[in-house]
């Protein structure tokens, strides 16, 4: 028996991620792909204490934005690594949680970051064409 898919589309957001208003990503929003463009932005991401173990979210640029995109999660429990196209770690917690993770302007369509939590951290993994697509405050 085939499976099928009905509205397909419900997982993705391509406007929360598109502009310059802050953004509070939210419980309900465990699952979903936001596709990221346009200007600086500020993403909030919610209390872990508030989820449970497994919730998570992808962002994937739609094109390369105009302004910084920072995910923060309000206090220093965010863990993780970036891969480049060369293989290259470049924005890893080296195991020291940080506050944020900025998707940079320099990075490309293409390039994403996955979040997700245990109910106590947040992990991150994240790819790139480019060295400098995100990094970590």
């Amino acid at each position: 028996m085939a499976r099928v898919f009905f509205d397909t589309r419900v997982n993705i957001d391509s406007e929360a991620i598109s502009n310059t208003t802050t953004y509070v990503v939210k419980q309900s929003d465990s699952g979903k792909t936001f596709m990221v463009s346009g200007g600086a932005q500020a993403v909030t991401l919610p209390p872990v204490a508030e989820l449970q173990k497994g919730w998570h979210c992808t962002f994937v640029n739609s094109a390369s934005p105009s302004g910084d995109k920072t995910i923060g999660a309000g206090s220093a429990i965010i863990h993780g690594t970036m891969f480049d196209g060369g293989n290259d770690v470049a924005a890893s917690t080296v195991g020291t949680g940080v506050t944020n993770v900025l998707i940079e302007a320099a990075s490309q369509a293409g390039d994403n970051i996955k979040f997700f939590t245990d109910g106590a951290l947040y992990y991150f993994q994240s790819t790139s064409g480019t060295n400098t697509a995100y990094t970590t405050s």
